[in-house]
């Protein structure tokens, strides 16, 4: 003995149709809205050693691919006036490239435009560091080049 589904009538196949259309009409208007993956910049404040942070919605499938777009959104710079920049203005990127877990950029010499006294780059480049390696973990390692070079290489 089979049971049988009652079946519906015409005004609830209406209701469930409507209800569907709905449903699709509004995924496709949350889908091309979408506002991107969350990614966390960090940045050293201006008035002191404090680092805070900054959250920004990035493209989910950037041109560029996803850590060069990081990259190059970290070298703008902050939104807050109340921080610094990573590195001088004008630094950009030249290449990028990941491969296994190791992430290889090489960055422009504007890098090394800022006083030289006055700057710490050992800070700058691991400041660098820690921003790529929090937001994308599969990189467990970085290498850094300015300009081609190698920095602080002992010769």
């Amino acid at each position: 003995m089979t049971e049988r589904l009652p079946e519906l009538k015409k005004t609830s196949w209406m209701i469930l149709f409507a209800g569907t259309l709905i449903f699709a009409i509004s995924l496709f208007f949350w889908i091309i809205d979408f506002p991107g993956v969350r990614r966390t910049f960090i940045f050293k404040s201006s008035d002191s050693e404090i680092l805070r942070v900054e959250n920004r919605f990035e493209p989910i499938f950037p041109v560029q691919g996803k850590i060069r777009n990081y990259i190059d959104e970290l070298l703008v710079g902050p939104l807050s006036e109340h921080c610094c920049s990573v590195f001088a203005k004008g630094t950009k990127v030249l290449s990028c490239f990941q491969r296994d877990q190791t992430l290889f950029v090489n960055l422009s010499p504007e890098l090394l435009a800022s006083d030289a006294e006055n700057t710490d780059f050992k800070a700058q480049i691991e400041l660098f560091k820690m921003n790529v390696m929090h937001n994308f973990p599969e990189i467990k390692k970085i290498e850094l080049f300015i300009d081609g070079k190698v920095p602080f290489e002992k010769k």
